[in-house]
């Protein structure tokens, strides 16, 4: 089965895009943006344009890598240890300063909370998700058990924490890894079918937490648990495209000129500025008590306009560049990196971020300092080491952070 090295191709990411366009002229059973449907319909345009920019910046790069062979290394595992650790600290500190497990919370807004810590508190703690994956990568490569229980933990901390995007990140990218770097038969496919079905469920199971339990959502009570999981995963993927599409009538013309897809950069360098991407939406396009996020190709569209098509052309660019590097499988940097980037593109699809975000460059001083890449030429191999130096700083700032606004 070499096809199932495919399933982390960046054209995943297209098919993934309209899987959910077609879910979403579905009414949902629960009816979760029920007065929404039929608003995408309008926009069938904006679709195909999306995708051909996006598969004219993918083909426009052909350049075959060459890429210096690396294996896993004593000085690689030390780093990584280090920054489990680290992570660790600050996932125990987090929850002691809500007091709760978000979880098993009888409070759907418990994560709330942690809004006065900032940015610079939560990055440390979104590292785990990262974490989890490279130890899944080590444990492939030394089949040591300490691997497995390490990318467990990473599982077990973002699910009590119910941190439905980094629970799937992290679990993506273990099929991912498992997918390329062993050989699959049958049988084992469809076990990770099965495995892929139990996410799914486990995620629906988490919104459904999160919304204050089965008897809230189903009004009927007629539903089993299965039905209302399955509507609340579609009511989950879809809305955000009705929504989206909602926000571009109501705009009429106008645009946010950036609010939405770039205002989560100044939130990282401006303590408690909110006023953008999903929380400006729900403030001014909803009566909704929590933040809503506009899908894309709606998110771009509504910042940019017209303009906005040059964006999928850049992200297809850089997804042929990221995806030749990974498939040569010869540095965990690239491999790793990837994947962090690829699970931003299947999650743009609902949340219509752009896939370089804030987490992703956090995500990239992480690799830098764990696996400390080489170049050819001596000033890319010099400014790697200053990077890694900046992550270190960063470490230091988020624990002042900490301690200041605790």
């Amino acid at each position: 089965m070499k096809w199932i090295k495919y399933v982390a191709h960046p054209h995943l990411y297209l098919v993934f895009f309209l899987l959910i366009s077609a879910l979403a002229f579905i009414p949902n059973g629960l009816g979760w943006s029920g007065h929404l449907v039929g608003n995408t319909r309008d926009y069938f345009w904006l679709y195909a344009l999306y995708v051909f920019f996006y598969l004219a910046g993918y083909y426009c790069y052909q350049k075959k890598p060459v890429i210096q062979s690396r294996e896993v290394e004593n000085s690689m595992i030390s780093y990584f240890q280090l920054a489990f650790g680290v992570s660790l600290f600050f996932f125990f500190a987090k929850f002691i300063y809500i007091g709760d497990i978000p979880l098993f919370s009888s409070d759907p807004y418990i994560r709330t909370k942690l809004g006065r810590l900032g940015g610079f508190v939560d990055f440390p703690t979104k590292m785990m998700a990262l974490l989890g994956i490279i130890a899944y990568y080590f444990f492939l490569k030394q089949k040591k058990f300490i691997y497995l229980l390490q990318f467990l933990l990473s599982v077990s901390l973002n699910l009590l924490f119910a941190e439905r995007s980094l629970l799937v990140f992290t679990v993506l990218g273990a099929i991912f890894l498992y997918a390329n770097m062993k050989k699959i038969s049958l049988k084992l496919f469809r076990r990770i079918l099965v495995g892929i079905v139990f996410v799914i469920f486990l995620i629906g199971w988490v919104q459904i937490k999160r919304h204050g339990g089965k008897e809230k959502l189903d009004l009927s009570e007629k539903r089993s648990t299965l039905e209302v999981v399955a509507w609340v995963v579609h009511g989950d993927l879809t809305g955000s495209q009705k929504f989206g599409a909602e926000v571009v009538n109501n705009l009429d013309g106008k645009t946010l000129a950036g609010r939405y897809t770039l205002g989560i950069y100044l939130s990282v360098l401006i303590p408690g500025y909110s006023d953008h991407g999903a929380t400006y939406l729900q403030k001014n396009f909803s009566r909704s008590k929590t933040a809503r996020s506009a899908a894309i190709p709606y998110s771009y569209y509504m910042d940019f306009g017209i303009f906005s098509l040059i964006i999928p052309f850049i992200i297809g660019y850089i997804s042929s560049i990221l995806y030749r590097r990974f498939t040569t499988f010869k540095s965990p940097f690239y491999v790793i990196l990837y994947i962090a980037f690829f699970f931003n593109l299947l999650w743009s699809v609902r949340a219509g971020n752009f896939p370089i975000d804030p987490k992703l460059i956090y995500f990239l001083l992480v690799l830098l300092f764990i696996f400390n890449p080489r170049f050819k030429l001596k000033l890319n191999n010099e400014s790697v080491q200053v990077i890694r130096a900046v992550f270190i700083c960063t470490l230091v700032l988020s624990s002042v952070a900490l301690i200041i606004r605790w």
